[in-house]
């Protein structure tokens, strides 16, 4: 057995490096071993840019589950599915540069959302489901603090904007883990989705090649963050969210975060050395 980790010590480390950096950083780190959660303004709102997709994607599933949709169904991409509102939907992603008439499966969608995090396919997803049922969702997982009232650039749109916390995006990351989520099958694939995303250059930045992130990043002006299952080789895993305010650049917040999620994953796999 090993030897639990000293949270409060990890704590303190993690604040003393959020401290020097003089950045507002949110954090929240779950160890899936001890059960143990580490927080830092990790109850705070903010505006989680594309990390809100991780509750779409547990939506999604869940309607998959119960057969209300199905993965194997098709989407015709319309000139219509360009726009959010009156604003062109652009950002990350392949679908805004597709031809009118492309037809994509609705597996396909979710793989765009997010190993390229694309913003099309997030708002054809995004109307599949309906805000109604993601509500349900955000409710039903006990997020205190999180919704997705808008789609991907509806930048004129009367309702709020989206808001989330990381210890709620953990939660979600947690669910998807333990097959809360969605069942057995369908957690699988949200981890091998997020495995396969292409930013690894935040919490995994730093990281050795052994440990397995399975992540989501985000980006907008004024916040930059990643939220990602760990997996390692001799340990349970851990979900860690780390989002960045303000930074002067992204790459600064990328290398805050990589920092933050190497000081995290060095407690956490030396506390199971020392107990060998």
């Amino acid at each position: 057995m090993g030897l639990k980790p000293d949270f409060h010590s990890l704590k303190e480390q993690l604040a003393a490096k959020i401290d020097a950096s003089r950045l507002k950083t949110y954090l929240c780190l779950r160890d899936f071993d001890s059960g143990r959660t580490v927080q830092i303004n990790g109850r705070q709102r903010f505006y989680p840019a594309s990390l809100i997709k991780l509750l779409l994607l547990q939506a999604f599933l869940r309607e998959v589950e119960s057969g209300r949709l199905l993965l194997e169904s098709t989407h015709t991409l319309t000139e219509a599915d360009r726009y959010a509102g009156r604003t062109k939907v652009t950002g990350s992603g392949v679908l805004q540069f597709a031809e009118t008439g492309t037809v994509c499966t609705l597996k396909q969608l979710l793989a765009y959302m997010i190993t390229i995090s694309d913003n099309v396919a997030t708002n054809i997803l995004y109307d599949r489901v309906g805000p109604a049922r993601i509500r349900e969702t955000a409710r039903e997982t006990g997020l205190a603090d999180t919704a997705f009232n808008r789609r991907m650039y509806e930048l004129d749109s009367p309702l709020p904007s989206n808001h989330s916390t990381a210890c709620d995006l953990t939660e979600i990351l947690a669910a998807l883990y333990s097959g809360e989520a969605a069942g057995g099958e369908y957690s699988a694939l949200a981890i091998k989705l997020l495995a396969a995303a292409a930013d690894k250059d935040r919490i995994g930045r730093y990281l050795d090649k052994t440990v397995i992130v399975a992540n989501k990043s985000g980006t907008v002006s004024g916040i930059v963050g990643d939220a990602a299952l760990l997996f390692f080789p001799c340990r349970p895993p851990a979900a860690l969210t780390i989002a960045v305010a303000d930074p002067t650049d992204v790459n600064s917040a990328a290398h805050l975060i990589g920092c933050l999620a190497k000081i995290a994953v060095q407690h956490l796999e030396s506390s199971e050395s020392r107990g060998r």
